[in-house]
């Protein structure tokens, strides 16, 4: 009898839990819309096209909040007639993360970065000793005490928005904005076996999984690993929207 009211549970918590995806879906369709995807040039010389992102919101920018955190990005897979992959942007790293300037991978030179990448997330740029700035992740401040409350810096960062020893560029769209990325297929990807078709998502996640590395110091609840929390990071991540669209026949 205990098993089957325990089960009873389990069966009513998924239901709330698949309640919830749907309804993060809707919101995020609400906040992000997937535009045009036009064809600049398609020839045997190449293929160049371009794909709007856009905001459904009209009262902020999107993402909002602490958008250093917020990943959202366009991931497009163009393949030829016989579904081999020519080209590939927005695609991840062995550890979960985009091939971008916070992709271990690539700044150890292992992968390429990722140059057409549009992504959301807004970048923390901090000033170096001998001049200059770099990109840098920067968790929000906390404590290593078990004490459930942030440790704030002598100077009040809500004035500025962002810590004072840093800038932040915003990536994110404003109010029914829009970001428009672009692609190009080269002559040399081209495989000569067309059609060539592309497949366009727009994804969102609960944070990059770079993000890990820099507060694993306080651990994790249920004694997870920061491998496993990666892992199930990655296979959080939502398909908002997607298409597929004929670039060249």
């Amino acid at each position: 009898d205990d098993r089957r009211d325990g089960r009873k549970i389990v069966d009513d918590n998924l239901k709330l839990l698949d309640e919830i995806k749907q309804d993060r879906l809707k919101l995020l369709r609400n906040g992000y819309k997937l535009g045009d995807i036009s064809v600049v040039n398609a020839s045997p010389d190449g293929i160049k096209f371009t794909v709007q992102l856009k905001s459904g919101t009209d009262g902020h920018n999107v993402p909002t909040g602490f958008d250093a955190e917020r990943l959202v990005w366009l991931h497009v897979v163009v393949k030829d007639a016989d579904g081999k992959v020519i080209k590939e942007s927005g695609d991840l790293d062995p550890n979960g993360d985009l091939r971008d300037l916070g992709s271990n991978y690539v700044n150890n030179r292992e992968l390429p970065l990722d140059d057409e990448l549009l992504s959301l997330q807004g970048r923390f740029l901090v000033r170096l000793n001998r001049g200059g700035e770099k990109e840098q992740i920067l968790p929000t401040n906390f404590s290593p005490s078990p004490l459930p409350f942030l440790r704030p810096e002598i100077e009040a960062d809500v004035l500025v928005g962002r810590p004072t020893s840093a800038r932040k560029e915003k990536l994110s769209i404003e109010p029914l904005g829009q970001r428009t990325g672009t692609y190009e297929v080269t002559r040399a990807q081209l495989t000569g076996h067309a059609p060539y078709t592309v497949h366009v998502e727009v994804k969102a996640a609960m944070i990059p999984v770079n993000l890990l590395n820099f507060v694993r110091g306080v651990g994790f609840d249920y004694n997870l690993s920061p491998s496993q929390i990666a892992r199930s990071l990655v296979a959080g991540h939502q398909i908002v929207w997607q298409r597929d669209m004929v670039l060249m026949k």
